[in-house]
């Protein structure tokens, strides 16, 4: 996972983090956007214009720039993932 700089944060984007963290909980191993284990990469912007880059990896990539696609990702995360469908 990764975050933008925050130069226009509109929501609190440490915050829903947490919120995701929490809600996904035991489903999805949260590492660093550089560590090897890294199976794909969560850019956290926070606006639209979602300027953080991914450098350069080898997975792919998913970005969230307003509360509402966090919302969209965990739906995606929960259809991919076992673990997520169950107690969530």
């Amino acid at each position: 996972m990764k975050y933008c700089g925050g130069c226009r944060a509109g929501y609190d984007r440490v915050g829903l983090v947490a919120c995701l963290k929490e809600r996904l909980a035991g489903a999805i191993e949260w590492v660093a956007a550089d560590s090897e284990d890294a199976e794909a990469l969560l850019i956290v912007c926070g606006c639209k214009t979602a300027c953080a880059e991914p450098g350069i990896v080898d997975c792919p990539v998913h970005r969230i720039s307003a509360p509402e696609e966090a919302e969209q990702w965990m739906a995606k995360m929960r259809r991919r993932i076992p673990q997520a469908r169950s107690g969530l």
